[in-house]
């Protein structure tokens, strides 16, 4: 059981952060804490809540008012900590901390609240274990250990005092305090969020049905899907055998045919070579005769042999002939050559010569110009720096002087004079002043800024004494200022604590104070001795065993009470089931009734039984499944039959459209083959280009329009090569002209018609008209041989570009060919089905419509079978309701029979039981009002020693209070007079100081004004230094550079280099100047080499010419010799058999083609009808429709399922919240009676009238909204009762009823719910109450104290400033028995701390110092 041990509070509200932690013990029964008002009670009960629940104060939104505030001591943050020992649940010890920090900054303050932790002891090691948590953990996880919910810690257990009053606030504040205590709110969450689960399930369900009659219908077409694709793929496998069995005759036909080609294509080749070799004859005739003509008088093939004219070659080419001229031409070209190379490489090199030369130019020039810029920067760093230079001899006239104007002139003037060079040693000179004005200058720096630092540091330190000086006076001003402010603010106290003048106490005072206080006692004492409170509190107890007596006998009679009441809720029950029973009966038979003639129409006629109501019907809707099952049967061979003839149909109507999308798609093609753009018209054009062009010489009956295209290729074919043989070219006339000048003018004969010439004259003559029928431009036989060359190219061209069209579109021709063909055979193949013919399209069609109207009609029969079965199934329900519910009325009467036999041995009715139970109710509110009255007796003997006890005790402490204000007034005037002397001399010093600090103030002003000054004057002069020499430095870096630059001229020796290049180039030269003359000699020589080797080849050319001519005879004889062995060969080849035989063979192929083409497209409408078939199967809503229907229905089985389980947890969940609720609400009024009754107290002695008008009893009633269940709460409201009227209490009583209904409510419900934890809080419970109702409470609090002290974890913990209720509890408790009273009580005050203000301080103290 859980309970609170010890508390402790740091730095929270009033209470301290920085002393030590003030610490609060709980004891068992009863912890009382008194204290004034302000002095920090509340924020034990403030700190107890927020331990255990993590909540604040109520007005406390952010947190920073419940930590003490940082302003209040002067510091920028403080924390705060709370620890409570309890122990939980399982009688473990625990002890939760928790801390919480304010930060105030110059605005505003934040709270920040830390990690927490629980402490806790392990039981099996006995190791103490901490755990830290965050604050959200440890807010859900303490009320666990508790016991308790956190709506209990909050509400009834550790309830704030400005909250205290909640149970009679508004409505909207009562239901949701009541509903977090009952915690309602989860449980109605629970029955929406079982209702919305169950609507969800609901919908879900639906929408499965649904989707399950969808993939029904998804199944059945796919079922008819693949039925007709297995049909399919049958007929293509017989398709597929009728084509290979036509691919097998292709193949034999194809080999037939290629044998016959083979033979006929022999026979071609050999005409094509006869032909050839013909026409090649006639070429090479006519090519022997065209150069013999060229070679007129150079014919020799008359006077030499072929071989003489072989050996005179081979001589002109050999060594010793012909080609001497050639080698030594050679021999010269290559010399020629080698000098033109050699001279070229020595341009080449006095190029590159001449580009060096320059550029060595260059550096020269840029060399001498950096000379002059050293020289200049040399007189500028003179000029600008004064350098001084060493006295050094460089001839006998230049002598250096140092330290004169005369040796700058002269090393400068000599420089100048010698083009600005200066030797070596000037440099060195130069240099060494360089490094001595460098050294010079850096050693004044370095002087300079250390004389700045010495006389820096010396004012310093005198100004660093006079600091001293002053921190010292400033430091005893301000000893003084504290040692003021601390004696004027103890003078301040102690003037508000001394009493003024009119109201301070004197010793006259004191002493009647004390005579009063002893007066008071003796009237205490006397009163306490009285023996009626003895006798009253015997007549109490004697009552209150009586109550227990008659509770007992309540409590018996009611569990008797209770077992009657379900004793004839059972009979109740069986006699509603009979009802129904025979309720449901007679709705079976008018169910019966109104299908009688459904019923009998199918033969049947059931009858019923009260005894078996079951049985006939069960008979009944076997016959009528029987027979629905029959007629099935008989539907779905009629559906199968129907749908054998519909695939056939479809088949048909399938391979129609794809007969006639074929017809459409070949018409389509041969369309696009005909058409403007095609091969076909193309090809035509060509043949009609052809007949016009070859109009005077082609047969027109063997060619036209429809002629194959093979054809016409050979007729091209021919043509080409019959104009492919006029070798007729301009260059033949040319050379055939020359030939015969070269006669005229060797043999002096007239070449064409062999005359001799009369003179030389005739000669020039002929020769003249030679020469003009050479020229191109001039000669008539030039100019015809040109055009007819022309027309040939022209010809030839065209010819091959029409071999081209047609080569390039045959293709389109032999498939338009093909495609007309096959459109016909389409056509005629449509016309067929369309018919209408055995075995077409619209006979099946016919059949199929008859076997439809036999399928409608079973399908009819079908129909009303199950709308028959549908009516029997409901009939069989209501058979089965009513045979379910006879079996319960006898199982309930055999229940009912059994169940109390022993249970109750009392022979008393329920009537009579209720009777006594109302008898003993009258009884026990007679004791109650009784007890009552004794009560009221004993409360007002107890209220006048109360009075006169309350009177002694502030007596008593009234004369304490003037003798300490006695006292203090003394010590307080001592101790003024004290601090007042004190202030007198810490003013005498303060001006002593001031005189002190005046010079030395003045004196520390100059010397840092003197200082600054002095930095000042040193930073500007240690800058002109600094300056001086970085421009020096400068200038001697610059100086260096050009240096630098000049040695590295020297060191390279280009001055060498250009020297040697100048010499190259004048040899350069003399060498291109031999060369050229050594060219302009060999020229003479190589033309005459030339000339000589020109003669030769025309010689060799003419004859080879001649050999040619013998060549080309013996190729016409050759020619001739084979031509007759050709002609000989094809007499015997037999070329019209084979011709025959081809076109026999090429015509089966074409028809065996033709038929394949058509077994073709019926496969590709079939396998265009399986490509369909197959898609619609792999479309989603056909796909794995099988499983997913069946996976389907068992989603929608299993959610049916879920929908009634969940409809039963709603109502048992329902049923379950009404009864626990209205049975902790009769428990709590019933509590709340009896401490209402033992409380209060109104009037006192009361007539009926006054009775009337006083409150006899409160209670909590609770009514449920006007909502649905699944949106079930209550609605609050405490009533009360004044004699019979009941009416609501808030607003209609005073504010101490209010006050004490709210306490009597808390204890109820803390008794109610608080089982785990018994701890009760009770924060100024007695606020608003007057003395008879807080006599009532204490006596009421006394009497719980006193019956609860057996609870071992009870613990009542009352805060209160009301030392009377103080005082009435102890009287109270004393006369009590059973318990043992408290030590101590605990005191809560403010007292003052080590810094001087004041905190809250908790203390123990004895109950007998009360």
């Amino acid at each position: 059981m859980a309970s609170i041990a010890k508390l402790s509070i740091r730095g929270v509200r009033s209470f301290s952060p920085n002393d030590d932690e003030q610490v609060i013990g709980f004891c068992f029964p009863l912890t009382i804490i008194v204290g004034a008002n302000g002095c920090g009670k509340t924020t034990i009960i403030e700190s107890l809540k927020y331990a255990v629940t993590g909540s604040l104060p109520p007005g406390i939104k952010s947190g920073q008012s419940f930590v003490h505030d940082p302003r209040s001591i002067g510091q920028s943050s403080v924390k705060a900590s709370i620890k409570l020992r309890f122990t939980n649940t399982e009688g473990s010890s625990m002890v939760v901390a928790r801390s919480m920090e304010v930060s105030q900054t110059k605005t505003s303050a934040s709270f920040k609240a830390l990690d927490g932790t629980i402490r806790t002891v392990n039981r099996e090691t006995g190791e103490r274990v901490t755990l830290s948590h965050k604050c959200t953990e440890l807010d859900n996880s303490i009320p666990t250990y508790l016991g308790v919910s956190k709506p209990i810690l909050e509400h009834v257990m550790f309830c704030h005092q400005e909250d205290s009053s909640w149970p009679l606030q508004e409505g909207a504040v009562l239901k949701k305090r009541f509903d977090d205590i009952f915690d309602s709110t989860r449980y109605a969450k629970a029955l929406e969020a079982i209702k919305t689960e169950r609507k969800n399930y609901a919908s879900q369900a639906k929408d499965l049905k649904a989707e399950l009659e969808g993939l029904n219908s998804h199944k059945f077409a796919a079922t008819g899907f693949r039925e007709e694709l297995e049909d399919c793929m049958d007929k293509i496998s017989g398709l597929e055998d009728e084509i290979k069995h036509a691919n097998d005759d292709l193949e034999k036909e194809n080999a037939m045919s290629l044998e016959a080609k083979k033979a006929v294509e022999k026979i071609h080749d050999f005409e094509n070579e006869l032909s050839f070799k013909e026409s090649d004859l006639i070429t090479q005739e006519a090519v022997l005769e065209k150069q013999k003509q060229l070679l007129g008088k150079d014919d020799l093939t008359d006077t030499h042999t072929y071989q003489q004219l072989a050996n005179m070659l081979r001589e002109m080419n050999d060594e010793r002939h012909g080609n001497q001229a050639y080698r030594s031409f050679e021999k010269k070209e290559h010399e020629y050559q080698d000098i033109e190379r050699l001279i070229e490489g020595f341009r080449k090199e006095a190029n590159y010569l001449n580009s060096r030369q320059g550029k060595l130019e260059a550096e020269r020039d840029a060399h001498t110009n950096v000379l002059r810029a050293r020289f200049s920067i040399m007189e500028e760093i003179h000029k600008r720096h004064n350098i001084v230079l060493d006295s050094i001899t460089q001839d006998d006239d230049d002598t250096f002087t140092q330290g004169t104007a005369a040796s700058r002139s002269t090393i400068f003037t000599t420089a100048t004079s010698i083009s600005n060079v200066i030797t070596p040693e000037d440099m060195d000179a130069f240099h060494r002043a360089l490094d001595a004005k460098n050294s010079e200058l850096r050693y004044e720096l370095e002087k300079t800024k250390k004389q700045h630092r010495m006389d820096e540091d010396a004012i310093q330190r005198e100004i660093l004494e006079l600091q001293a000086k002053k921190a010292a006076i400033d430091n005893d001003r301000t000893r003084n200022n504290s040692a003021k402010n601390q004696a004027i603010r103890e003078l301040t106290q102690i003037s508000s604590q001394i009493s003024s003048g009119l109201a301070r106490v004197r010793k006259e005072h004191v002493e009647e104070a004390n005579r009063q206080a002893e007066e008071f006692a003796k009237m205490r004492d006397s009163m306490n001795k009285n023996p009626r409170r003895g006798e009253i509190a015997s007549e109490i107890r004697v009552l209150e065993d009586r109550l227990k007596s008659i509770s007992t006998t309540i409590e018996q009679d009611s569990k008797i009470r209770d077992q009657l009441r379900l004793r004839f809720n059972e009979q109740s029950e069986i006699d509603m089931l009979e009802r129904q029973v025979s309720q449901e009966f007679d709705v079976l038979n008018d169910l019966l009734r109104d299908n009688e003639y459904l019923i009998s129409s199918q033969g049947e006629h059931p009858r019923l039984t009260k005894e078996d109501p079951i049985a006939p019907i069960e008979v009944l809707a076997n016959n009528v499944r029987n027979k629905m099952i029959e007629a099935q049967s008989d539907y779905d061979r009629q559906n199968s039959r129907v749908g054998d003839i519909q695939k056939k149909v479809a088949e048909k109507n399938a391979l129609l459209g794809s007969h006639k999308q074929r017809c459409l798609l070949l018409q389509l093609k041969r369309t696009q083959l005909l058409g403007a753009d095609g091969g076909v018209q193309k090809i035509k054009s060509v043949i009609r280009a052809i007949l016009r062009h070859e109009r005077d010489y082609i047969d027109v009956d063997k060619y036209n329009e429809n002629t194959s295209p093979n054809e016409i290729l050979k007729f091209i074919a021919s043509q080409v090569t019959s104009f492919q043989e006029l070798d007729e070219k301009p260059e033949h006339v040319t050379k055939i002209i020359k030939r015969l000048k070269r006669m005229a003018k060797n043999d002096a004969i007239c070449p064409c018609c062999t005359r001799e010439f009369k003179d030389e004259n005739e000669c020039n003559i002929f020769e003249s008209k030679m020469n003009e029928l050479a020229d191109p431009a001039v000669s008539e036989l030039h100019s015809m041989a040109n055009k007819k060359a022309n027309n040939i190219r022209e010809t030839l061209e065209k010819y091959e570009n029409w071999r081209k069209i047609i080569n390039e579109n045959i293709n389109d021709h032999l498939e338009c060919t093909r495609v007309i063909e096959e459109l016909k055979d389409v056509e005629a193949i449509i016309l067929d089905e369309e018919g209408g013919g055995h075995g077409s399209l619209k006979e099946m069609q016919s059949e199929m419509k008859n076997e439809e109207g036999t399928l409608l009609e079973k399908k009819t029969r079908v129909t009303d079978l199950q709308s028959l079965m549908t009516v029997v199934s409901s009939i069989q329900d209501a058979a089965k309701r009513v045979w379910e519910k006879m079996g319960q009325v006898k199982e309930k009467k055999a229940k009912l029979k059994y169940q109390f036999i022993g249970n109750v041995d009392d022979p008393r009715d329920l009537k009579t039981v209720e009777q006594d139970l109302a008898k003993s109710s009258d009884q026990k509110e007679a004791a109650y009002r009784q007890t009552s009255k004794l009560n009221n007796e004993l409360k007002d003997l107890n209220e006048k020693v109360s009075r006169i006890t309350n009177q002694a005790a502030i007596a008593e402490r009234n004369a304490r209070d003037k003798e300490d204000a006695f006292k203090r007034d003394q010590e307080s005037s001592r101790r003024k007079d004290e601090l007042n002397d004190e202030l007198k001399k810490l003013a005498e010093e303060d001006k002593e100081l001031d005189k002190e600090s005046l010079p030395l103030r003045t004196q520390l002003l100059q010397k840092e004004s003197d200082r600054d000054r002095m930095r000042d004057d040193n930073a500007r002069l240690d800058g002109s230094l600094s300056k001086q020499l970085k421009e020096f430095e400068r200038d001697a870096d610059k100086l260096k550079d050009v240096n630098d630059k000049i040695d590295q001229y020297l060191l390279s020796n280009k001055e060498a280099e250009l020297s040697d290049v100048v010499k190259r180039l004048c040899n350069n030269a003399n060498d291109i100047r031999d060369g050229e003359e050594k060219l302009a000699k060999m020229k003479p020589e190589l033309e005459d080499l030339k000339k000589q080797i020109e003669d030769g080849e025309r010689r060799k050319k003419s004859i080879r010419d001649n050999i040619d001519i013998f060549k080309v005879e013996r190729r016409v004889r050759k020619l001739e010799e084979d031509i007759q062995s050709c002609k000989d060969q094809l007499s015997t080849m037999g070329g019209a058999a084979a011709r025959v035989k081809y076109e026999t063979a090429k015509s089966n192929i074409q028809q065996l083609c033709n038929k394949i083409e058509r077994f073709n497209g019926r496969m590709q409408g079939l396998q265009e009808q399986k490509r369909i078939l197959k898609r619609k199967l792999v479309e989603p809503e056909y796909r794995n429709v099988d499983e997913r229907q069946r996976m389907k229905m068992i989603e929608h089985e299993t959610t049916n399922i879920v929908v009634t389980d969940l409809d039963k947890y709603y109502d048992a969940l329902d049923k379950a919240l009404l009864r626990y609720h209205g049975m902790k609400i009769s428990d709590i009024n019933k509590i709340i009676r009896e401490l209402w009754t033992l409380t209060y107290k109104g009037e006192g002695e009361l007539d009926s009238f006054t009775a009337l008008a006083n409150i006899t009893n409160i209670e909590i009633q609770s009514g449920q909204d006007s909502a649905s269940r699944a949106n079930r709460s209550y609605n609050y409201r405490i009533v009360m009762y004044k004699g019979s009227t009941q009416m609501d209490m808030r607003g209609r009583c005073s504010a101490g009823q209010r006050v004490l209904a709210s306490i009597v409510i808390r204890l109820a419900l803390a008794e109610t719910f608080c089982l785990n934890c018994g701890v009760l809080a009770l924060d100024e419970p007695t606020t608003n109450l007057d003395y008879d109702n807080k006599r009532g409470l204490a006596i009421a609090m006394a009497q719980i104290i006193a019956s609860r002290a057996s609870q071992s974890n009870f613990q009542l913990v009352i805060i209160t400033h009301d030392e009377d209720f103080v005082s009435m509890m102890k009287q109270e408790l004393s006369s009590q028995t059973g318990f043992s009273m408290p030590e101590r009580y605990y005191q809560v005050s403010r007292e003052e701390g080590h810094d001087g203000r004041f905190y809250s301080k908790i203390s123990a103290v004895d109950w007998d110092d009360l």
